[in-house]
């Protein structure tokens, strides 16, 4: 069967018999049926066009859901990228740290060590100095008590002498 479109069922026309239906009955009906038809075809097309439109959203829609999860797995690739850098970096700062505080420290405990070596030093020069000092003391007073016998046992002339020489 071929398809029919209203106006071919509007322009049917059937032969005539003797107790057959009422023609202006049956031309009424086949309208009716025409009317039905062209309201179903105007639907039927409607509903394609629609469909076609709503097919073609769903491919867009399809489209931006590919993108978008393209897009979330790139940007989770990133973020567990730069989290991995992060923490490289990090700890890298750490060990640089680390060395550099190491170094420091050593450093420090040898200032430690000359200091205290520099102390130990500075000791052993006061003792010396002291030493010396006390020589040179003990020498002075030696010689006044040598020079204040000497003066005793001078006689007063030759202590007057001396006095007026001075």
């Amino acid at each position: 069967m071929q398809d029919l479109t209203p106006l071919e069922i509007q322009k049917q026309t059937f032969s005539k018999s003797f107790k057959g239906y009422q023609p202006e009955e049956v031309q009424g009906y086949l309208h009716l049926v025409a009317e039905e038809i062209e309201r179903l075809v105007r639907d039927v097309d409607r509903l394609s066009r629609e469909n076609v439109m709503l097919r073609e959203e769903l491919e867009d829609h399809n489209q931006r859901e590919r993108i978008l999860k393209d897009t979330l797995l790139s940007a989770q690739k990133v973020s567990e990228e730069v989290k991995a850098n992060a923490r490289k970096e990090a700890e890298l700062i750490v060990k640089d740290a680390e060395l550099l505080s190491e170094r420091l420290v050593m450093q420090a405990m040898a200032r430690v060590a000359d200091l205290e070596s520099a102390i130990q030093d500075l000791k052993v020069e006061r003792r010396s100095a002291r030493i010396k000092l006390q020589a040179t003391l003990d020498t002075i007073q030696h010689l006044l008590m040598l020079d204040a016998e000497q003066e005793a046992n001078e006689h007063p002339i030759t202590s007057m002498y001396r006095k007026n020489s001075e």
